[in-house]
């Protein structure tokens, strides 16, 4: 088929223009409608190198910037660049005797141009330019995906099915490969991604290394190959899970795919941590903590830590559900009446804001654009990529086809009505929890103590401070990203929320994991099997060296006895707990919204928000403390123990 002709790359150009408010004609929407061809020559080169043409657009606009609301001349003129590389573009046209331009003219002619926006947007993205120039004067132009097909088989031991658009991935992945074997599915995290483990076969039927694949949204897989460039490359031990091959993100799928690659275990597969858990008794487990996680990532991470002092909202914010939901309105400015949220946002002032009432929201930051729901999320934050982002509200009914969206974009205004609020969300997860208590009530009661409603406080926490500590950080270290490699190493993958962060994030995060999955079932499955883990962690919180348990529940909790000697190396001041107990705080509740984590588990999650707000605002300077926190009333487990016993 042939390329494509200016006058048609022109028209999408324009739309862009306008959708971006700019109302000249630059070379970045020339570039844009380029890659908007469906399958054509500048997104089919990017795909090679790793690309998603959302990915590169919403970078090229992040650049460009958008424009004022003002409309200063009429027409959409070229900018001077434009008609500079539309001379280029009929040079290269004229050497082969053709007066018209087409496709692969222009795209042929920025990159020759080589000081535009989208030039520098691909340069910083890290895209050969070299290859890209030579692929532009020579590929083919196909319409139609074609490749060799890749048979994918399924050991016995793999359980449930792969839809369609990752089986595509996947052949897309693994192109020139005659088949690939899916070993296993790896328990992942919370997200809607795909962890595998795969190996490739070749045309003589050798085999190669297994390797771990993740398949997931474009957007989120590329920002993980970003951030493991960023955070991760220079800092990894040696023998460990790396990131080798650039992402599959075909322009065709909003999926994209990377795979770590790494050395296995004796048997050639990885184990994540979660299959250990189930071999492993806590006393093995704990050591396995200390001496393998934490001694082996902790030089060129946790252990690197700096002094930290701020405002909770700056870490823990985002980790809860959108401060408000709002359906959009068609008015440019707020209506008489309506509340306007602008930085700094006064906490205080949301709580009066109710279903119903027109909100304008003011200089807040894109982080998501959903086309399939017709939703963006914005925040306060530095960017897409922001390691600090708060205040997050989502809005529905954005008309894509009217306005232009992109992640990092600033927006000046938007107005809405509220349809939802965080509190109703994280009430609404408590009461599907079923509990056997008042959920409205201000104290919660647990065996013979009366703990603080986390919904009660959590917004008083967000405003206070906090002197931690600051390092890289996973960002999402669970046991299904934590892997069990050759000699029982330890080995990491998923860097999609590797940070710059708070360094007790991670050991809070892998603490829920461990007390949801791995504790609680040994003590049981309903609300009284809950309090007898918090229970537990109270006597835990007190430094008291025997727990009122059993062989068993007692075994599981010396696992998180050694997650709580890690975290004591890792606070800001020897002896105080108290930024640990925050962190605990926000990531329990947190969980209390995944719908994957099973019911037992969230019903523990609220009791532990519970405790850890507890513990947090009965904190005592650490010279007084003496390592001891402040329990809750009649909580004198030990001494119930010994008179029970």
């Amino acid at each position: 088929m042939s390329n494509i002709p200016l006058k048609d790359i022109l028209i999408t150009a324009r739309q862009e223009s306008h959708r971006m408010r700019h109302f000249f004609l630059g070379v970045e929407h020339l570039f844009i409608a380029l890659l908007e061809i469906k399958s054509g020559l500048a997104s089919s080169i990017l795909a090679d190198e790793g690309f998603a043409p959302e990915y590169v657009i919403d970078a090229i606009r992040r650049k460009a910037g958008k424009g004022s609301r003002h409309r200063l001349w009429a027409g959409i003129p070229n900018s001077p660049r434009t008609e500079v590389v539309l001379g280029i573009a009929h040079e290269i046209a004229g050497e082969q005797q053709r007066q018209n331009l087409v496709e692969r003219d222009i795209l042929i002619a920025i990159l020759e141009e080589n000081d535009s926006i989208p030039v520098r947007v691909l340069r910083a993205l890290g895209v050969n330019l070299d290859t890209f120039r030579s692929q532009a004067r020579v590929r083919r132009i196909v319409r139609a995906a074609t490749g060799t097909f890749v048979r994918i088989d399924f050991s016995p031991g793999f359980e449930g099915d792969l839809d369609k658009d990752q089986l595509f991935i996947l052949r897309r992945m693994f192109h020139g490969y005659t088949e690939v074997r899916i070993e296993t599915r790896l328990t992942g995290g919370y997200t809607r991604s795909t962890l595998l483990v795969v190996t490739p076969i070749r045309v003589d039927n050798r085999a190669d290394a297994p390797v771990v694949v993740k398949i997931g949204p474009g957007d989120m897989i590329l920002d993980e190959a970003q951030r493991y460039e960023r955070y991760v490359k220079n800092t990894l031990p040696p023998l460990t899970a790396r990131l080798e091959d650039r992402p599959t993100a075909p322009e065709t799928s909003d999926l994209a795919g990377i795979k770590y690659t790494f050395v296995t275990d004796p048997d050639g597969n990885p184990a994540d941590m979660r299959v250990a858990t189930r071999k492993w008794s806590g006393e093995r487990l704990g050591e396995w903590l200390q001496m393998r996680l934490y001694q082996h990532f902790g030089e060129g991470w946790w252990k690197q830590n700096r002094m930290y002092r701020f405002e909770a909202w700056q870490e823990y914010d985002w980790v809860l559900p959108p401060m408000l939901t709002l359906e959009v309105s068609r008015e440019e400015k707020a209506p008489e009446g309506a509340h306007i949220l602008r930085f700094p946002v006064k906490r205080h002032k949301i709580s009066a804001i109710e279903y119903g009432d027109m909100v304008a929201v003011e200089n807040f930051i894109v982080q998501k654009v959903d086309k399939e729901r017709n939703t963006v999320l914005l925040a306060l934050g530095q960017g897409s990529n922001s390691t600090t982002r708060a205040c997050e509200i989502e809005i529905h009914g954005i008309d894509f086809e009217r306005d232009a969206y992109y992640r990092g974009e600033v927006v000046e205004s938007i107005v809405g009505r509220v349809w939802k609020s965080r509190s109703e969300q994280l009430t609404a997860a408590v009461q599907a929890l079923n509990p056997d208590f008042d959920f409205h009530e201000r104290l919660i009661p647990v065996q013979q103590m009366k703990l603080p409603n986390p919904l009660f406080h959590y917004a008083a926490l967000l405003e206070e401070t906090v002197e931690g500590t600051l390092c890289t950080i996973h960002g999402d270290l669970h046991p299904g990203n934590i892997l069990v490699g050759p000699g029982e190493s330890a080995l990491l993958i998923d860097f999609g929320r590797t940070r710059e962060g708070h360094t007790l994030f991670d050991w809070a995060t892998l603490e829920i994991s461990l007390l949801a999955d791995y504790v609680l079932p040994v003590f049981g499955d309903d609300w009284n099997a809950a309090r007898r883990v918090i229970e537990a962690l109270v006597a835990l919180n007190r430094s008291e060296t025997r727990i009122n348990a059993t062989p068993d529940t007692g075994d599981a909790l010396r696992a998180i006895v050694a997650l709580r000697e890690i975290v004591d190396e890792c606070l800001a001041v020897f002896g105080n707990r108290a930024e640990y107990y925050m962190a605990l705080a926000f990531c329990s509740l947190r969980a209390v919204t995944w719908e994957t984590l099973s019911l037992p588990g969230r019903r523990l999650m609220f009791l532990v928000a519970a405790l850890a707000t507890h513990e947090y605002l009965h904190r005592q300077p650490p010279e007084a403390s003496s390592g001891r926190t402040s329990t809750p009333d009649a909580t004198d487990f030990m001494s119930r123990s010994n008179e029970n016993s």
